[in-house]
C-alpha cells in the first residue's frame, strides 16, 4: 500500500494533476526503527590468568562484578568491583581477596571484550586475563532448582576455611547451623534481571564468627545445576571483607 501511495504521489507531481484541494491523506512517515542497545561487558566469562589460575567472572547488568580464581581444584582467590563498558573498551576497579596470603587489596583493571564472546583484561599488577563468553548466563535463575542441603566450605578473606553446610527452602530461606560457635541465615532471590544468577544476604549470630556476631554481607551466588555446585561471593557492609562459599548440593 505505501508503495501504491508513493507511485501515485509522483504522478501528481508529474502530471500536476493533484490540486491543493485534493482530501486524499498523506501517506503515514515510515516508522523510526527501536535504538539498537549499545554492547556491554555484561555476563559470565571463564578463562586464564597469567598468573595461572583459571578465572570466573560475573559482570552484572549495573556493573557490579564478582568472580573467583582457582589453582588445583582449590579457590584461591576472589574478586568484587564495578565495571563500566563503552564500545569494545572495559574499566573497573574493586577488592582484591588473596585466600592463601590472608590479603584484601584494593585494584583497578582494564581491558578489551566483543560483547557475548571473548575478553581480554589486564590487572593494575600486571597480571592478565583472557576469557570466553559462557552463555549459562542468559537462563534463568530457578529457585525450585536451587533449593536443597549442600555441603561445602566457606573462608573469609581473613581466615582459615571451615567446613558448613547451608540449607536453602524453595522460598529462598538460607540457613546455617552453628559451627564453632557461628551460626548464620538470610535470604537469596533470583536478580531482577532475569539471569542466571541470585542475590544473596547473610547475617552471621556468635562471637566466634569471623566477620563478627551480627555482621550482614550481600553478594551474590551462582548454581550450576549441570554438577550441583554453588558458589557464593559476599561482603560486609564496609567492603573490606567477605565471605567466600563453595558447596556440593545432597543427592
Amino acid at each position: 500500500m505505501k508503495k501504491q501511495l508513493a507511485t501515485a504521489g509522483l504522478l501528481c507531481t508529474l502530471l500536476a494533476a493533484c490540486g491543493g484541494g485534493s482530501s486524499d491523506n498523506p501517506p503515514a512517515p515510515a516508522p523510526t526503527p527501536a535504538p539498537v542497545p549499545a554492547a556491554t561487558a555484561e555476563g559470565f566469562w571463564a578463562g586464564q590468568a597469567s598468573t595461572g589460575t583459571s578465572v570466573t567472572l560475573a559482570v552484572l547488568e549495573n556493573g557490579d562484578t564478582w568472580g573467583y580464581y582457582m589453582k588445583g581444584g582449590y579457590i584461591v582467590g576472589a574478586l568484587a568491583g564495578s565495571t563500566t563498558s563503552s564500545g569494545n573498551q572495559l574499566s573497573g576497579s574493586g577488592k582484591d581477596f588473596n585466600l592463601p596470603a590472608r590479603t584484601v587489596a584494593s585494584g583497578s583493571y582494564a581491558g578489551t571484550f566483543r560483547a557475548k564472546d571473548s575478553i581480554s583484561v589486564q590487572l593494575s599488577d600486571g597480571s592478565t586475563f583472557t576469557g570466553r563468553y559462557d552463555a549459562r548466563y542468559d537462563q534463568p535463575a530457578l529457585l525450585a532448582a536451587l533449593a536443597g542441603t549442600f555441603s561445602g566450605q566457606g573462608v573469609t578473606g581473613y581466615s582459615a576455611v571451615q567446613a558448613a553446610s547451608i540449607t536453602i527452602t524453595p522460598s529462598g530461606a538460607v540457613s546455617m547451623p552453628a559451627v564453632g560457635g557461628c551460626s548464620a541465615s538470610g535470604t537469596v532471590a533470583p536478580r531482577a534481571s532475569g539471569k542466571n544468577i541470585f542475590d544473596v544476604t547473610v547475617v552471621f549470630s556468635g562471637s566466634a564468627c569471623a566477620l563478627g556476631n551480627g555482621a550482614m554481607v550481600k553478594g551474590v551466588g551462582f548454581y550450576n545445576s549441570t554438577d550441583h555446585t554453588l558458589i557464593g561471593l559476599a561482603l560486609n557492609g564496609a567492603k573490606n571483607d567477605g565471605f567466600i562459599y563453595f558447596g556440593q548440593k545432597a543427592s
